[in-house]
């Protein structure tokens, strides 16, 4: 008979100590791009055209780009109330001229896009996109209709008005800038209740095309306390509303849900938060059975989900604005996660991540909200 050989000192290290991920030992330096206020959201990409990182964030009464190196101000766009702010935004090349453009919306207000005119000027003309929409509280760009262009997914958080819990995609029209609204396909039609939160893009059911998820907070509203997604038809159905599919329900504060394949097994699963409760966790696919990451972290109201440590596997993280713990959760690739702290001292309601300095590594770009800053967090690799 022969015996097994006998594990090497690295083998039973590993058996001992599953979750360790090698990058997790190492410091993530937090840089601050501006103290200047309290903000909701803050994206990044070279807007100057100089090859360099920038920031736009939305300050009280204020759009404004922050140009790297040095972070230097730059008011893009005034609001008529000085004290509102944009709850989320994002930013991509709209109009095709080459400049990377912003788009956004007032808590209460409807969206629209600021005009980059390539010239270093702060003067980023402001254009609508739709009319109808009030208490928006997500914006997400997505290639939905796979035309091989972005559009972009617009909620209506309020239980009222023309698109009342509803759910829409915008296509960009023709010509944007003359255009006075965007081309508007309702797939959530009155079954996005209870305070519509945060956006997940991507192929859920294997078919080739991107389909969308959603989450609900419920309170003040009735109801909510949902994960959910819909469904996408494909070509010819964009006018109607899409099939809905309930993840899971009773799910207290519920806010976040992104799409990626979690456990490595070709199936996708769902990353999700409940951003105004407690707890970070992830759904497997296609039963949706749920698995706890982190049940104690207050209010994660930003998530992410992306390979940050370069290994292959899709690791997550969060900033909890009660908690104001920053933390990336790394992935074994079976689904199992192991957390580590960037910081203890740091509010959020929006998390990006993207390479900040060029080095070919995701980086972590946070919206303080009431820590009146933006930050990122240096990833310093495995």
């Amino acid at each position: 008979m022969r015996l097994p050989r006998p594990a090497s000192a690295l083998a039973r290290f590993a058996l001992l100590f599953p979750l360790i991920a090698p990058a997790a030992a190492a410091e993530w330096k937090k840089h601050v791009v501006t103290e200047a206020g309290r903000n909701m959201t803050a994206v990044a990409a070279d807007f100057t055209g100089d090859g360099l990182v920038d920031v736009i964030a939305s300050l009280p009464g204020r759009v404004v780009l922050f140009v790297a190196p040095d972070w230097r101000e730059v008011v893009l766009h005034r609001h008529a109330n000085p004290n509102a702010t944009c709850i989320h935004s994002e930013c991509w090349d709209i109009d095709g001229d080459g400049h990377v453009d912003w788009i956004g919306s007032e808590a209460r207000g409807g969206p629209f896009w600021l005009e980059n005119p390539g010239d270093g000027t702060g003067a980023w003309a402001a254009r609508t996109i739709d009319s109808d929409i009030r208490g928006i509280h997500c914006l997400l760009k997505a290639d939905i209709d796979g035309n091989g262009r972005f559009e972009v997914i617009i909620n209506n958080f309020e239980p009222e008005g023309v698109l009342a819990d509803s759910i829409a995609w915008f296509r960009v029209p023709e010509n944007p800038r003359r255009a006075g609204h965007w081309d508007r396909f309702v797939f959530a039609d009155g079954d996005a209740r209870g305070g519509s939160h945060y956006f997940g893009f991507g192929d859920i059911d294997g078919d080739g095309r991107g389909d969308i998820a959603a989450a609900a907070k419920g309170a003040p509203f009735e109801d909510g306390n949902w994960f959910a997604y819909w469904t996408n038809p494909g070509p010819g159905a964009v006018e109607g509303p899409w099939p809905k599919t309930v993840v899971a329900e009773d799910q207290t504060a519920a806010t976040n849900i992104l799409v990626g394949d979690i456990n490595g097994d070709g199936i996708a699963d769902l990353l999700a938060s409940r951003g105004h409760g407690e707890g970070v966790l992830w759904f497997e696919g296609p039963d949706w059975k749920p698995h706890e990451i982190d049940p104690e972290m207050r209010s994660p109201h930003s998530l992410v989900l992306a390979d940050l440590n370069g290994n292959g596997h899709l690791d997550a993280a969060t900033c909890g604005y009660e908690s104001k713990v920053v933390a990336v959760y790394w992935n074994d690739g079976a689904g199992n996660f192991t957390k580590q702290v960037l910081d203890e001292d740091q509010e959020s309601y929006d998390l990006r991540a993207v390479d900040m300095n060029g080095n070919g590594r995701l980086d972590l770009l946070n919206a303080g909200r009431a820590s009146a800053n933006v930050a990122w967090y240096e990833n310093p690799g495995p």
